[in-house]
Formats: structure tokens, sequence, C-alpha cells
């Protein structure tokens, strides 16, 4: 069936936030992960060349048109643009059948250096489009576990481990009502990370740990339990990645759990909470003002 040439094709994925296995599910550990609010649509048109456009809240930032042959004829981002091309042309191997001359929209509702998904509903949302399957973009762009594709055409919290979802999960509101996420201030670079990450050693043993603290987090209803797992994960990753924990280098003060949320060193982190707006008002004193609920920020 023919597409008319004016008909708009549009196309939804969610950004993501791993809570618990980072790094470890690159090792085949589970991971506990969320689809945001938060995420990018793609409009697609039929138009006289390849023309891409990048928005965010804030306006264009990135933009390029290419040939039939895939090569760059303008763009204001050359890094971008070439990852952009790489993708193409894995699409055009998989589904030659496809026209490649249309105009492609990408419109992002969060801030990119937030660090929730640009990249992996990128990712998403050309396999949407395409019909090929996102690892075989993956494997030719950003890489990873591919969790954070899996999040963005999830409709709640899912268990991830070894290339599938394991199954969806649900989070009772005595837990979630009492989880803040602040963002840190530093994107961090996920393809650096898993590099640095890959030179460490790691045993069965660990990953065994992770899944089990993932199930006994499941398990409860009680924030104190609950708590348990989330300091016990920032334990265990802390003494693999020979790195200080969070709440030990700025909230040491702060009464409750502080755990990283995947890379650590930058993006968002969670804080629990008893009283909402105390908790709110101890971050802003600190600077961190970008917070959000679990009801306002996931899924």
């Amino acid at each position: 069936m023919t597409v008319p040439e004016n008909t708009i094709r549009t196309y939804k994925a969610s950004g993501k936030l791993m809570l618990f296995g980072e790094y470890l599910v690159l090792n085949g550990s589970d991971c506990l992960a969320f689809p945001l609010k938060f995420g990018q649509t793609l409009s697609v048109t039929k138009s006289d060349e390849l023309i891409w456009e990048s928005y965010s809240k804030h306006g264009i930032w990135f933009s390029a048109s290419m040939s039939s042959d895939f090569t760059i004829l303008d763009t204001n981002n050359e890094e971008v643009a070439e990852t952009l091309k790489q993708l193409f042309l894995v699409i055009r191997a998989e589904k030659p059948e496809l026209d490649f001359n249309q105009r492609f929209k990408a419109e992002a509702n969060f801030e990119l250096n937030w660090g929730l998904g640009s990249s992996s509903t990128l990712i998403s949302l050309l396999s949407q489009w395409s019909g090929v399957e996102t690892k075989k973009l993956l494997d030719v762009s950003f890489g990873g576990s591919g969790y954070d594709v899996a999040c963005a055409t999830a409709e709640g919290p899912i268990i991830y481990a070894n290339g599938k979802v394991k199954k969806e999960v649900h989070l009772p509101e005595s837990i979630t009502n009492k989880l803040l996420f602040i963002y840190l201030g530093n994107k961090q670079n996920s393809r650096e990370e898993i590099k640095r990450f890959k030179k460490k050693e790691v045993t069965q043993d660990q990953v065994d740990t992770m899944d089990t603290i993932i199930s006994n987090a499941l398990q409860t209803d009680q924030i104190e339990v609950f708590e348990q797992q989330l300091d016990h994960s920032e334990e265990l990753i802390s003494s693999i990645i020979e790195t200080n924990q969070l709440k030990q280098r700025l909230f040491a003060d702060y009464p409750y759990s502080i755990k990283s949320l995947g890379a650590w060193g930058g993006d968002f982190f969670l804080a629990t909470v008893r009283d909402l707006k105390t908790a709110k008002t101890y971050f802003e004193e600190k600077g961190y003002d970008t917070l959000f609920t679990y009801q306002e920020f996931i899924k």
C-alpha cells in the first residue's frame, strides 16, 4: 500500500533510568529499569531528499541532509551526522525497499544533558520506523546492554537481562511515594564508562548478589527493607568500580538512602524520603533544584 506523500507518521519512545543492576547487567545480572514520562517523538514525511532535524525544549540542536547514498551534504554536527549515517546504512542493508527521501523530525521533551536516553530513544524510533531490530542498530552505534532501548517501548518498570525483558514489575505506593529523583548535574558518557568497567574483574558471586538484591527489593512493601537493598547495591558496585559512594562524597548528613543511577558520577540519583517537603528543601539548599517524584517521572 502506497503512503500518500503528505502523510505524517509519528513514533514515540520513552527515556530510561536504571535503579538496580548498573554495570553488572553487562555481565549478565538482572537490572531493574524504569521507562520515563520524558522521551522523544519522531515525525516522518515524504521529501525530495533525506533531511534530519532534532529539537530539544530550546529549539533545533542538530540538523543534517544526506544524498541517496547517505553522503553527508550539510550538517551542524559532523560526529552526530556520522552516527546517523551508519544507522541508515544498516537500515538500508536490512530493508533496501525503504524510501529514504524523508524529512525526519525528532523532538525531545526533556533537557538533553539530563542523560535520560537521547541515544536509546533515537535507536528505538528508527527501529519503529524501519522495522529493523534495535540490536542491529545498537551494535553499530552506542553499544551497551540494550536495557535503555527496551525501556523506550515499555509500559512500566521492567526486569531486563541478557538482551531481553524478563518481565514487567510493579512497585507498591508505600515504596514509590518515598522516592525522589534528583539531577546531579554531570552528564556521563556511557560508552566511556562501559569501556572502563570492562577492565574490572567481576565474579559470578557478585552477579548473583545483584540478582538477590533486586529480588529482595521487589518482594517488600516496607521502605526500610527497600533502603537496605539500595545501600547493599551501592556497597557492591562501589567495591567493583573502586569509586566512593555518592552519599559518602556529597550527602553524608542525609538521614536516608542515596543511590547513584546508571553510570556513577553524573545524571540523576535517587534519594529516599519520609517527608517530601523536608527532603526537597535539603537538596535545594545544596544547589540541586531539578527534582521529580516517582509519580512525576516514571511511566
